[in-house]
C-alpha cells in the first residue's frame, strides 16, 4: 500500500496561481533548511572542541562579508518565513483538520503549525542569547566553551543542575526535534507547492526520502545539543 502523499484538497486560498503566499513560504523555508542542515553539521563537531572552533574561525574569516551573507541568507529569508507563517497561522490557528491546506494528511499539517509555534519561540531566545548583534554570549575566540555555557548554564544564578537549567536544555533537544519534523515535511510538502513534485510518483519518492533523511538529521541535532549541554 503506497503512503497517501498530500495533493487531496483543491487550490482555495483565493490567491493567484502565479503568486501564492505559500510558494514564497516554500522557496523561503529551502532556504532556511539549507541553513538548518549546515548549522546542525557544524554544531555536531561540538564533540571535538578544536574542530569546531576551526569551522568557527573559518566563518568569521568572511570578515565583513559574514554580516551581509547573514541578513541575504538567514536573516531575510526567515522575515519571511515567519511573516508569511504567521498568516497562514492566523487564518487556521490551530485546529486539526482545517479546510485549506493543500498538501499532505491533517496530522502533518497540524505538527507543522505546531511545531512552527515551538521553533518561533526557541528562535527567539536562542538568537537573543548567542548572536554577537543582540550582546549574546557567544564568543567566537572561545566557541565551545562560550556556547556550551550559555546552553547549560542560561540561568547564571543557579547551578547547571538546576531544574530551571534543565529546562533550558530539554528545550533545545524538543526544538531539535521540532526543526527536523519541520524541515522534513516542509520539504516534502513545499517541493510539491512550488512544481518540484509534480506527480504521485515523485512525491512518493520525495516524501521517502525525507522519512529516511530525518531520522538521520535528528540524531546530529541531538548529538549536537548532548555535546553542548550534558556531556
Amino acid at each position: 500500500m503506497g503512503m497517501k502523499f498530500g495533493g487531496e484538497a483543491a487550490h482555495e486560498c483565493n490567491c493567484s496561481r502565479r503568486s501564492c503566499p505559500r510558494q514564497y513560504l516554500a522557496l523561503s523555508g529551502f532556504a532556511l533548511g539549507g541553513f538548518l542542515i549546515l548549522h546542525i553539521a557544524v554544531n555536531a563537531l561540538g564533540f571535538w572542541p578544536r574542530r569546531f572552533q576551526a569551522a568557527i574561525n573559518r566563518n568569521h574569516a568572511l570578515g565583513g562579508a559574514l554580516p551581509l551573507l547573514e541578513i541575504g541568507l538567514i536573516f531575510l529569508p526567515l522575515a519571511v518565513h515567519v511573516a508569511l507563517g504567521l498568516r497562514t497561522l492566523q487564518r487556521e490557528q490551530l485546529r486539526y483538520g482545517v479546510k485549506k491546506h493543500h498538501h499532505g494528511s491533517d496530522l502533518r499539517q497540524w505538527l507543522q503549525r505546531v511545531t512552527a509555534l515551538i521553533l518561533l519561540l526557541f528562535i527567539a531566545l536562542h538568537v537573543a542569547t548567542m548572536h554577537r548583534w543582540f550582546c549574546g554570549r557567544f564568543d567566537s575566540g572561545s566557541a565551545f566553551r562560550s556556547a556550551s555555557e550559555a546552553i547549560r548554564h542560561f540561568w547564571q544564578c543557579l547551578p547547571p543542575v538546576h531544574p530551571a537549567n534543565q529546562l533550558i536544555v530539554e528545550l533545545y533537544m524538543l526544538s531539535a526535534a521540532a526543526a527536523v519534523y519541520h524541515l522534513a515535511n516542509g520539504i516534502a510538502t513545499g517541493a510539491e507547492v512550488v512544481g518540484l513534485a509534480g506527480t504521485p510518483a515523485a512525491q512518493q519518492r520525495l516524501w521517502r526520502a525525507c522519512l529516511f533523511g530525518a531520522p538521520v538529521l535528528l540524531v546530529a541535532a541531538l548529538a549536537a545539543v548532548f555535546a553542548f549541554a550534558l556531556r
